[in-house]
């Protein structure tokens, strides 16, 4: 038995990735990639077009979303895996999500104006959701930033000019939609929000509460000890365990799809959730 490789967090042109649906899938199978999980910020609108690619390169596909959520005042990404995407709630509640991002974003076009950097309306005709990637694009492509990170960092965080307030559900409600669709909820990249220990643990512990199933422990960017500390604090709560390379695009520091750790050997993985996904290839 070939072991199988897992990439359970990547994203497209549809939300703030680079690539479309299909070239991702294409990008993940030259990696090795055998189960992948298309997972957009807010929206599932490249699972059909991500899907018929992983049937004809014979990967396994998993549906999913990136859903933003407000808990104590901070945003947190909640993934939810193996969902239905025609489940009717799940749809009601991307749709508003779509329309929160529109006016958020219509707001952030409007202080760019305010602030005399320029007409960006641009940014709203996407096809895909509005986010803060977008307007950080399109501050650079103005001359604005040398960079995103500097867009980010001058513009778009609190106190600067284009900061506009995110107003997301909530913990509880994320989870329940993801669990409706016939889906498993995964906290996503948790070290990333920077939190404390004893906050995270707050955090994860709320995250189980509202019936979460499993932490991301394994994403780009962690060493050793920080996959440890969360498989620690997985175990901790009884939570199954995630893998995922959270791809946008190609850059030095964050690997194509593929690429990361294996789980610890103590993790309990998220996908033996699922009895119809093999456990190795012949």
């Amino acid at each position: 038995m070939t072991k199988l490789y897992y990439d359970l967090h990547t994203h497209t042109v549809w939300s703030d990735g680079e690539l479309e649906p299909a070239l991702l899938v294409a990008n993940a199978a030259a990696a090795g990639v055998h189960v992948l999980a298309l997972t957009d910020h807010d929206t599932m609108a490249g699972v059909d077009e991500a899907a018929s690619a992983a049937r004809n390169l014979g990967i396994q596909f998993i549906p999913g979303v990136e859903l933003s959520v407000t808990w104590q005042g901070l945003t947190v990404h909640v993934v939810g895996l193996g969902l239905d995407a025609d489940n009717a709630r799940l749809r009601e509640a991307l749709e508003d999500l779509r329309e929160r991002r529109i006016e958020r974003g219509r707001a952030m076009v409007a202080a760019l104006a305010a602030a005399g950097l320029g007409e960006a309306q641009s940014i709203l005709d996407r096809p895909g959701i509005v986010s803060r990637v977008h307007v950080a694009d399109w501050l650079v492509a103005q001359g604005h930033a040398p960079d995103r990170a500097r867009a980010f960092k001058r513009f778009l965080t609190r106190g600067t000019p284009a900061y506009v307030v995110a107003q997301w559900p909530d913990l509880p409600a994320a989870v329940d939609w993801i669990r409706g669709a016939g889906g498993c909820a995964v906290l996503a990249h948790p070290i990333r929000y920077r939190l404390s220990g004893g906050r995270l643990d707050q955090l994860v512990r709320a995250f189980t509460e509202a019936g979460g199933a499993a932490l991301e422990v394994v994403t780009a960017g962690l060493d050793a000890g920080e996959i440890g500390r969360l498989a620690r604090l997985a175990r901790r709560h009884a939570l199954h365990a995630s893998v995922g390379s959270d791809f946008h695009k190609a850059l030095p520091w964050r690997p194509q799809p593929g690429g990361l750790p294996e789980l610890p050997g103590d993790c309990q993985p998220v996908w033996d959730r699922w009895p119809g996904i093999a456990q190795g290839i012949k």
